[in-house]
C-alpha cells in the first residue's frame, strides 16, 4: 500500500448539489475551519450512460455504438453547463461556510474507449492529485440511493482508492 499524501493545496470540495454534499461543505468549514478550497462537480458524458447502459431489444432502431462523436458532444454540451452551475452553486455555499472557494466542473472520462471504464470517484482522485489537494470532502450518499447502487459509490471508491485523507460525511 502507497504511504498517505500530504498535500499542501486546497480542500477538495465534493458537490452534486444534493442534500448530503450540502452538509458536506457545511460539515467541513467546521472541522477544517474554511480556506482555500476547490469545489467540484463531476459529470459523466451523456452518450457514455447510453453505450453503457444500451435500450433493451435496441427500441431506438439503431446500434447506439454508431451514434457520432459529434451527437454525443452535443449532448453533453448540456450536462457540462449544468455540472459547472452546480459547481458553482457548491463554491457559493461553501464561500459563505467560510471557505475561499473555486468551482470546478470534471468529466468524468477522457475519451470514447473509456466509456466503459467510468468512475467518478476516478475522476475525484485525479482532481485531488492536480490540486494536491490536502484533504477530499464527500459526502456519503450523493443524488440518490439508485444511482449508488448502479453506479457504485463515489465515497466508497475515494475513499478505499485515494491516498490523501478523505473527510466522509454520513447522511442525515
Amino acid at each position: 500500500m502507497n504511504p498517505p499524501v500530504s498535500g499542501t493545496g486546497p480542500a477538495l470540495l465534493c458537490h452534486d448539489g444534493s442534500d448530503g454534499s450540502c452538509a458536506a461543505i457545511e460539515a467541513a468549514a467546521g472541522v477544517l475551519g474554511g480556506g482555500p478550497a476547490v469545489v467540484v462537480c463531476v459529470w459523466e458524458s451523456a452518450g457514455s450512460m447510453l453505450l453503457r447502459h444500451p435500450v433493451p431489444g435496441n427500441a431506438l432502431g439503431r446500434d447506439l455504438r454508431e451514434i457520432t462523436e459529434d451527437v454525443v458532444g452535443e449532448l453533453d454540451g448540456g450536462v457540462a453547463e449544468r455540472a459547472q452551475a452546480t459547481a458553482d452553486e457548491g463554491a457559493e455555499l461553501a464561500r459563505a461556510a467560510g471557505f475561499d472557494a473555486q468551482a470546478l466542473a470534471r468529466r468524468a472520462l477522457g475519451g470514447a474507449a473509456e466509456r466503459a471504464e467510468v468512475t467518478v470517484w476516478q475522476a475525484v482522485i485525479e482532481v485531488a492529485d492536480e490540486q494536491d489537494a490536502s484533504v477530499i470532502v464527500v459526502g456519503s450518499r450523493g443524488r440518490s440511493a439508485v444511482r449508488s447502487a448502479v453506479l457504485g459509490s463515489v465515497s466508497y471508491g475515494v475513499v478505499h482508492h485515494s491516498t490523501r485523507p478523505v473527510l466522509v460525511v454520513p447522511s442525515a
